[in-house]
């Protein structure tokens, strides 16, 4: 995502929440619906009526865009979408089958999507099927990028986490307290509580118990997330290598707290860098972070 259209995305959501009276946390979706005239809806892929006439009822400029219907009912089946933005209805669609924490991200996603002018043109579903894969994967960052701004309340989220220690603890009571998930509110604090701070976080498979949170084709590795500095200092650090430093540690507990250790990365001058490594399984996918301690010692890295 270019700067330039992370400042015009920044500028609508400010807006947005200005028009709201900079409401306190956490957001009410409800209300943002209302504000910009969105709609909300669910789908089942097992009964597709609706989609159906969501379909039959898509115009661009007064024109019908699918002569097909069934169309549309075969890409949100083929493609797994859990969520749909339909622009010239104005509305939110969202599969009933998703778990209902997941339902606050992937509302605010679509609603990024609907407030982004340039993405008006276009009718997403959240994952890859319709454009190039390159554009759509800007298009999405984008979406993303504004959900986030709107459900963290742009630098509200950061100013209170700076208030707290770095860890799971603080990660929990945010995620309450701005009514997002742990998982969402664990991405945010690596990325804005500090840009300036060396931070990464992994979202992956338990080592010791693969069936939790590996992705759909097995792999341990869902997400690696790095603040600015992190990526400044430590870009040569691959998924794999931060990964590793996981498999080491990680305990058999299952739920909870997993690990607490310390672990050493080079950063990109070569010199040894100490890290703590904090792990917390939610029973869906393991969170682990790892914050930069200290410049180790010359005589330590003899």
């Amino acid at each position: 995502m270019g700067d330039y259209e992370a400042e015009d995305i920044r500028k609508i959501v400010s807006r947005i929440l200005s028009d709201l009276g900079n409401p306190e946390p956490p957001l009410k979706l409800p209300e943002v619906r209302a504000l910009l005239g969105l709609n909300l809806g669910y789908y089942s892929t097992a009964n597709t009526t609706l989609l159906q006439d969501v379909a039959a009822r898509l115009t661009v400029a007064g024109k019908q865009i699918l002569a097909r219907p069934m169309l549309l009912v075969e890409a949100v089946t083929k493609a797994k979408l859990s969520a749909l933005w339909v622009p010239d209805t104005k509305r939110i669609l969202i599969d009933e089958t998703v778990p209902k924490p997941k339902h606050r991200w992937i509302e605010g996603h679509e609603v990024g999507h609907s407030l982004i002018p340039w993405h008006r043109q276009f009718l997403f579903g959240d994952n890859e099927f319709t454009l190039d894969p390159a554009c759509h994967a800007a298009i999405e960052a984008e979406a993303n990028f504004g959900a986030a701004q709107m459900l963290f309340l742009q630098n509200r989220f950061a100013q209170e986490a700076r208030d707290s220690a770095l860890g799971f603890k603080a990660i929990s009571g945010l995620a309450k307290r701005f009514g997002n998930t742990l998982t969402t509110t664990f991405w945010r604090m690596i990325e804005d509580r500090d840009p300036n701070a060396a931070v990464f976080g992994m979202v992956t498979a338990h080592p010791r118990y693969p069936e939790i949170g590996s992705g759909d084709n097995g792999d341990p590795i869902r997400y690696f997330i790095r603040s600015r500095a992190f990526r400044e200092k430590f870009g040569h650090v691959t998924p794999e290598a931060a990964f590793a430093l996981i498999e080491r540690n990680a305990t058999h507990k299952k739920k909870g707290p997993v690990f607490d250790a310390m672990e050493v990365l080079s950063n990109s001058n070569r010199e040894a860098c100490e890290f703590q490594l904090e792990s917390f399984c939610n029973t869906h996918a393991l969170l682990t972070i790892g914050m930069f301690v200290r410049l180790m010692p010359a005589f330590a890295r003899t």
